[in-house]
């Protein structure tokens, strides 16, 4: 494919991107779009202000939790964090299923230290967007030019607004 249909929403640390990516992925989903990929969040079962780097994915189209970071008090009293990578395998089947539902759209927070080093999600990645499948990746701006690496300098990069995600998405459809 010539011209891939990529679109990174590059953000800053504090704003508001999961509120963005939600309001764009219902836009979607009121339109009756195809919608596929994973937005994250922090964990129900964790206070929000000790939870320290739990993360759930939600697989955009079921909206089953994966579990995918859990920190330990070790972890927390440490300030680091281990992803489960079983979990990880069964959110890159998310984005599997997304490929085998001919997915109109598919929507990826985040891309990140993972990702950049190969590994994560990044293969899973490569495969929806050498499809043709238009995708769209959050990016914080600390990884924008690993990211700008990843996509070959492909992608769309847009500001963390809703306008400007949503400005892309009609303009692709138009």
């Amino acid at each position: 494919m010539s011209n891939p249909l990529i679109a990174g929403v590059v953000y800053e640390r504090g704003a508001p991107i999961r509120d963005v990516m939600r309001a764009f992925v219902q836009e979607l989903k009121s339109a009756k779009t195809n919608v596929h990929g994973i937005l994250q969040e922090i964990p129900k079962d964790m206070d929000p202000t000790n939870a320290g780097c739990g993360v759930d994915a939600i697989d955009i189209k079921t909206g089953k939790h994966v579990a995918l970071v859990r920190p330990t008090q070790y972890e927390l009293d440490n300030s680091v964090c281990s992803m489960d990578l079983s979990r990880l395998a069964e959110a890159s089947m998310i984005l599997r299923r997304a490929l085998d539902d001919q997915a109109e759209i598919v929507v990826v927070e985040k891309f990140g230290k993972h990702e950049k080093e190969g590994g994560g999600l990044s293969g899973d990645l490569m495969a929806v967007i050498s499809e043709g499948i238009p995708t769209m990746v959050t990016v914080p701006k600390i990884e924008l030019e690993s990211w700008q690496r990843f996509t070959g300098g492909l992608s769309t990069n847009l500001t963390c607004d809703i306008d400007q995600v949503l400005a892309w998405w009609k303009a692709l459809k138009a």
